[in-house]
């Protein structure tokens, strides 16, 4: 899980990895005016997943907040992570969802041994871990899933392989009749800054179905790069009282 990188400072080093992956460190620091404990990677230092320290159970990253929040309006059955970090996402929607069932697709098994000694996971029945590639796992699984979230990141940029239309078409094919697909995609909403918005939305469209997109954070300036959420819609509809809450996009131009 990835987002974009903000100001913080004053941080204390609690583990460092290296492995076929790249470089990741476990950090504490104030993050967005919160202590937080924060999983880095790469050269330019993303933030890949993070947890509050300060008692607050609300997420510290916005993008996630807004996939619990989704989460919590449709209440699905089954829920694909695509992109588990250190699985943060995959235990608030375990601890927030009392009947769902979460399935995590995570190429990196070490994060996993960093998110039990780090991130506080415990592992629950209701949650299935795959260590796998997730073009490898969209290519071979049958399942259906009520609610996918798509968060597949190296640094800030998405593997080419995960933006085309042969991809969006196997997630298509994973998604129950009525269901909904939600991506975290770092974006500007202007000119080429927009180019990764415009991409998603012109191969999901096609792919899936309609597309609404909401700002992460609705306080972010929209001239900058930042999380928008990309929400495409098989066959269902979401309450406009629910988009009402939320910052939506509608100025990236899409062709």
């Amino acid at each position: 899980m990835f987002i974009i990188f903000k100001v913080m400072f004053g941080r204390d080093v609690k583990y460092k990895l290296d492995n076929e992956f790249g470089s990741f460190t476990v950090e504490e620091l104030i993050y967005e005016g919160r202590l937080a404990r924060v999983l880095f990677s790469g050269p330019e230092h993303a933030a890949q997943s993070g947890i509050p320290l300060d008692g607050n159970p609300r997420m510290l990253f916005d993008y996630n907040q807004r996939f619990v929040e989704l989460a919590l309006e449709l209440k699905p059955n089954n829920i694909l992570v695509l992109g588990g970090g250190a699985l943060t996402l995959p235990m608030a929607l375990i601890d927030r969802l009392e009947k769902s069932f979460v399935t995590t697709v995570e190429i990196n098994k070490d994060l996993i041994e960093v998110a039990k000694s780090y991130f506080n996971y415990l592992p629950n029945k209701r949650h299935k871990i795959i260590i796998a590639d997730a073009d490898d796992f969209v290519k071979a699984n049958i399942n259906k899933y009520d609610l996918i979230f798509i968060d597949l990141y190296n640094d800030f940029v998405t593997p080419e392989r995960f933006r085309i239309i042969g991809f969006a078409q196997l997630i298509n094919n994973l998604l129950a009749k009525h269901s909904v697909l939600a991506i975290n995609c770092i974006s500007g909403l202007y000119g080429d800054y927009a180019l990764p918005a415009k991409q998603l939305y012109s191969i999901y469209s096609k792919a899936v179905g309609p597309i609404r997109i909401i700002q992460a954070d609705a306080n972010y300036y929209q001239w900058l790069q930042q999380n928008l959420i990309i929400i495409v819609l098989k066959n269902k509809q979401l309450d406009e009282h629910w988009f009402s809450g939320y910052k939506e996009v509608s100025s990236i131009g899409v062709d």
